[in-house]
């Protein structure tokens, strides 16, 4: 039976083969990284930077179809189903020279607007564009309405010298000259 105490090289040597399998494991981990899978097509630059103008319309994310990169790794699950195909739609689109007007028209008539990742710049979506700004000025004139009138409730009287004093009963005035000489009294 072997002793159950290593001499100082086996355990090195143990500690240098762990590390090399380690090492091992976690290059072949990263091999999928840095290869594209067998079969894949590669989407042009030019269509993804298209493709940063739509929306991804998978439904369960809120990314561009450009820069979806869904869980899982790029273009797996939903997204699989609509912004890889829409890229590969813009990709043949471009190759058969239509302008990135055309190929956002195209997109729109197929899809509707509601595939733009932001609302045109145009007719009833301007509003989209005005509301933030409209509803910054209103909120400033409230925040200025309300202090105004917190700071005009909190201003104390003064009397001024031009309007007339508010007069006491004669009898009020002696009962408070008789209560203050008494209590001075002393």
């Amino acid at each position: 039976m072997r002793s159950l105490h290593r001499s100082p090289c086996e355990r090195a040597m143990i500690k240098a083969l762990l590390r090399i399998a380690v090492a091992v494991l976690l290059g072949f981990a990263t091999l999928p990284l840095l290869f594209p899978p067998v079969g894949a097509q590669k989407i042009s630059d030019r269509s993804k930077q298209i493709g940063m103008k739509l929306k991804c319309m998978c439904g369960s994310c809120s990314m561009t179809a450009g820069g979806c990169s869904h869980p899982g790794g790029e273009f797996s699950g939903p997204c699989q189903a609509w912004a890889l195909p829409a890229l590969q739609q813009i990709d043949t689109l471009l190759a058969q020279g239509k302008t990135e007007q055309q190929v956002m028209d195209s997109l729109v008539a197929q899809y509707g607007p509601t595939v733009y990742a932001e609302p045109p710049k145009s007719g009833f979506s301007m509003v989209a564009w005005m509301m933030p700004t409209f509803y910054l000025v209103v909120g400033a004139v409230v925040v200025i309405f309300v202090i105004s009138r917190w700071v005009k409730k909190n201003e104390p009287e003064t009397v001024s010298s031009s309007a007339p004093a508010k007069s006491l009963p004669p009898e009020l005035l002696e009962r408070a000259r008789k209560l203050a000489a008494r209590e001075t009294e002393d």
